[in-house]
């Protein structure tokens, strides 16, 4: 699968949530990119690493669940340059999964009530630096999933201030994420054993 370039942020340091000159182009966001993508693009410092380590670890954490099919939205501070925007680091990365019911659970109830802790946003913010949200894109309610899409899509696509921005995908897949974590990062991926 080949993916569409990532622009390059704005001079207000957000990324173009399209091509300015089409802006109906399909290319468009949410750009989407691979993992080894991500972690070069957006891995550029100290804090930004130690974000991404968290992000990759989180990832293992689904797939140790069984959520290994679906995707991600990445979005907050850690898209944007906020080095420049607000003269600070990002502190986490927000990000909604949206996944495919892992087998051998007949509805998204039965699964979360197993693994509870994938609804706790504290526990994950601290356990992986993610504020973590997640949406079953297998499930028999189709409208249900078509509302919250477009809840995320409205959320993620404008700052606080109103401001029109871009944010980006990337796909679930276990094996490319160790393949990351082997010949991308400068730092050691940690699997942290959660359950």
């Amino acid at each position: 699968m080949s993916f569409p370039i990532v622009p390059e942020w704005t001079n207000a340091g957000i990324l173009p949530p399209n091509d300015p000159i089409n802006p109906t182009n399909r290319e468009r966001s949410p750009y989407k990119l691979e993992a080894g993508h991500f972690v070069q693009r957006f891995g550029t410092s100290p804090q930004r690493q130690k974000i991404v380590k968290g992000l990759l670890a989180f990832r293992h954490y689904l797939y140790g669940i069984g959520i290994i099919k679906g995707f991600q939205w990445l979005d907050g501070s850690f898209v944007e340059n906020i080095e420049q925007i607000e003269q600070r680091n990002p502190k986490d990365i927000d990000v909604v999964t949206f996944f495919e019911l892992p087998k051998g659970f007949h509805s998204q109830e039965d699964f979360l009530e197993k693994h509870s802790k994938m609804l706790d946003r504290g526990w994950l913010k601290n356990s992986f630096s993610v504020d973590s949200f997640c949406v079953q894109i297998d499930s028999p309610h189709r409208y249900n999933l078509i509302e919250n899409a477009t809840y995320w899509y409205s959320v993620w696509s404008h700052r606080r201030s109103g401001q029109w921005k871009g944010f980006l995908e990337i796909p679930l897949s276990p094996e490319k994420d160790e393949s990351v974590c082997k010949n991308l990062l400068p730092i050691d991926c940690e699997r942290r054993n959660v359950s």
